[in-house]
């Protein structure tokens, strides 16, 4: 055997040894990260919950005082202005809340409707 083809054989050698380092790493990559990524997603998951109660229970919180406040009386305008909420948002909770305890409206002599909750 001649020295060009015991060179060539090694390089031979060696890029199957590189080649098969780069497939370990590349799977060793996909069984660490994956996990990883999941448990990371997870853990957003769950703030993102527990961020989105604490603001319904201040919310709601908010409301119950402002209805106890008013004898159950309470505006859009009002609930957006004490919670900070959009108009549309204050607009939408109001809403759902008048379908969940059976709420009426009344209208002012300017046009302003209110929502009256029963209490």
């Amino acid at each position: 055997m001649s020295a060009s083809s015991l060179l060539q054989l090694a390089d031979k050698d060696h890029t199957t040894i590189e080649q098969q380092e780069a497939k370990d790493a590349f799977f060793a990559g996909i069984a660490f990260g994956v996990p990883f990524t999941a448990g990371g997603g997870y853990m957003l998951w769950g703030l993102r919950r527990r961020h989105q109660k604490l603001l319904r229970d201040r919310l709601d919180s908010t409301f119950y005082q402002m209805l106890k406040a008013d004898n159950g009386r309470i505006t859009v305008l009002q609930l957006a202005m004490e919670t900070q909420l959009s108009g549309e948002q204050a607009k939408q909770y109001l809403d759902q809340k008048a379908k969940e305890f059976n709420a009426t409206f009344e209208a002012s002599d300017r046009g302003n409707i209110s929502y009256l909750f029963h209490l």
